[in-house]
C-alpha cells in the first residue's frame, strides 16, 4: 500500500499540466475581492493559499482556497474552501473541506459538471475529490486513496506546498 501511494504521489508531481479552460482574462479585482469573501469566511486577516480555475465550466473563475495558520490548520491538514465564481467578479462559498494538504491538483475528470480535485490526505496520501451536485466531501480522509489510473490522468498543479 505505502508503495502504491508513493507512487501515485511521485506521478502527482510529475503530471503534465493542462491549460485552464477559463476565461480569457481574470478582471484585477477578482483578487480583492476573494479576498473579501474569504474574510467574511474567517473574520480575521487569515493568511491563505489561493487559485483561480472555471472548475464548472461556466465561463466564470472559481476560486480554490487553503487556509493557513493554527485557527485553520490541526495536525490531519487545512480547511480548504471552494468558490464559485460569479458574474461581476463576485464569489460564493460552495464548499468547506477539512483536514487538506497540498498540493492541490484539478482534474479533467468531471462529476455533476464540476471538476474533480486532487488533494493530500495526512495517512492516505493522495485523494480525489468529487463534485455531488451540491458540494465536494467535506472530509477528505475519510475517502479511498487515488487508485493507479487515476494518478495517470492529465492534472493541473492549482496550489503547490508554501
Amino acid at each position: 500500500m505505502k508503495l502504491l501511494n508513493l507512487g501515485i504521489i511521485l506521478c502527482l508531481t510529475g503530471c503534465t499540466a493542462v491549460g485552464e479552460q477559463s476565461p480569457k482574462t481574470l478582471h484585477p479585482s477578482a483578487q480583492h475581492t476573494l479576498q473579501q469573501s474569504v474574510y467574511q469566511y474567517t473574520q480575521d486577516k487569515t493568511q491563505y493559499l489561493s487559485a483561480f480555475h472555471d472548475l464548472n465550466q461556466d465561463g466564470q473563475s472559481d476560486a480554490v482556497v487553503l487556509l493557513q495558520g493554527l485557527d485553520w490548520c490541526g495536525s490531519g491538514g487545512c480547511t480548504l474552501l471552494i468558490y464559485q465564481g460569479l458574474p461581476n467578479q463576485q464569489f460564493k462559498l460552495v464548499n468547506k473541506t477539512t483536514v487538506t494538504n497540498p498540493p492541490v491538483y484539478v482534474s479533467q475528470q468531471k462529476s455533476h459538471g464540476w471538476k474533480n480535485l486532487i488533494v493530500q490526505s495526512r495517512g492516505l496520501g493522495a485523494v480525489q475529490l468529487t463534485f455531488d451536485g451540491t458540494a465536494y466531501p467535506s472530509n477528505p480522509s475519510l475517502l479511498p486513496a487515488l487508485t493507479t489510473q487515476q494518478a495517470s490522468e492529465k492534472m493541473q498543479l492549482l496550489i503547490s506546498n508554501p
